[in-house]
């Protein structure tokens, strides 16, 4: 029996080699191999300026910290992602709203958007979540910017390939990028921040260490405002910077993968996410009823899973304590979060352990085959 584990890195010995030249450097903290990953960053993404720091969480943290809202506005938050993109907004000591998604896609509906932007003037920022590789569409997005007068701060840590209606992440005011361990490129820790506007380039350096400028002091320093211990260091951009040079290489392997899988499935009649334009295909996920008692069938037979999410985060228990909210406030979100899987999708996924998987998957199916 195959033991098949949810990810594995991609990492070859040109990155291995490029963090051992930093290694035996003086520079391991932050310094130029940050400036040189930001740069070429910048010109992957077609962006103006890049900052790394230590995780998305930080990047979307310092990006609603740079926007200055005032006490009583609000950002809105899709109830589908991670917990960290609306914890980002209350480290920041600002409000959170949630909107339930659009569940053929998993992304925040932008109709629901919009009915609460009319009712609701004090939201002042949007924050779409690229989930799993596909961006919430740009051109919509940018229509209720200019409509309303919001920011939109895109939580990109799943999305740097992607591409939709001729827009790359980095389309909105700020957009945030992981580089966890799992990610399409990885440094184990790790995250940017991207924007346009030169304003927000001191501040945020400011705000990323300690409120230090480094420049101006380096030893009898001062503090110009509160920040925080967000930068990134030399050596985990070095090995960033040789993996973004094969970074579509990476993502080709991941199309064959998924192009396998979605013609398998498809076969099997399991529904899958719809895609719109290019998807950074950083996971590949399935609807399955009984989704629980799948996993464990797909366990027991050396199969690693994992979910994306299991509750959406306004059902989570501090979420749910503190402002009271319910299932049926989320109903899309609640079915969606019930029934999704993923399942192992990565460059270095064999062949002959695709095939395990689809094979094994197409003897259970019909058991939990959906609604």
């Amino acid at each position: 029996m195959y033991k098949i584990p949810f990810y594995r890195h991609s990492l070859n010995d040109e990155d291995i080699e490029e963090v051992v030249k930093v290694l035996k450097s003086p520079n391991l903290t932050t310094a130029e191999k940050n400036e040189e990953f930001e740069l070429l960053f910048c010109r992957y993404l077609n962006v103006e300026y890049c900052l790394t720091v230590n995780s998305c969480t930080a990047g979307l943290h310092l990006a609603i910290l740079s926007l200055d809202l005032k006490d009583d506005e609000k950002v809105l938050v899709p109830a589908i992602s991670f917990m960290a993109s609306a914890n980002a907004v209350l480290m920041a000591n600002k409000n959170v709203v949630f909107v339930d998604i659009d569940p053929e896609t998993g992304l925040m509906d932008l109709n629901r958007v919009e009915d609460m932007l009319k009712k609701d003037k004090k939201i002042k920022v949007i924050m779409p979540v690229h989930l799993y590789g596909q961006l919430v569409s740009p051109k919509d997005l940018l229509y209720l910017k200019e409509k309303y007068g919001v920011y939109i701060v895109e939580d990109s840590a799943h999305c740097i390939e992607g591409e939709r209606d001729g827009y790359k992440p980095g389309f909105g005011d700020f957009a945030c990028f992981s580089f966890y361990a799992t990610k399409n490129i990885t440094c184990g820790e790790g995250g940017a921040i991207t924007f346009h506007d030169k304003k927000f380039l001191e501040k945020i350096k400011l705000l990323r260490l300690h409120g230090l400028d480094r420049r101006r002091h380096r030893i009898l320093y001062d503090m110009e405002l509160l920040g925080w211990k967000y930068n990134l260091t030399n050596f985990q951009s070095a090995m960033l910077i040789t993996q973004l040079k094969r970074i579509d290489l990476l993502w080709k392997r991941r199309e064959e993968i998924y192009k396998k899988y979605y013609n398998a499935f498809s076969k099997m009649n399991i529904k899958m996410p719809k895609i719109y334009g290019k998807s950074a295909y950083h996971l590949f996920v399935i609807f399955i009823e009984n989704r629980d008692e799948f996993i464990n069938k797909l366990l027991n037979m050396g199969i690693e899973v994992s979910v994306h999410y299991p509750k959406p985060i306004p059902l989570l228990k501090f979420y749910r304590e503190r402002f009271g909210y319910k299932e049926e406030d989320f109903k899309n979100a609640v079915w969606f979060s019930s029934h999704v899987l993923s399942l192992p999708f990565y460059p270095s996924l064999k062949d002959e352990e695709i095939e395990y998987i689809i094979e094994t998957i197409e003897k259970l199916i019909p058991y939990y085959l959906q609604d």
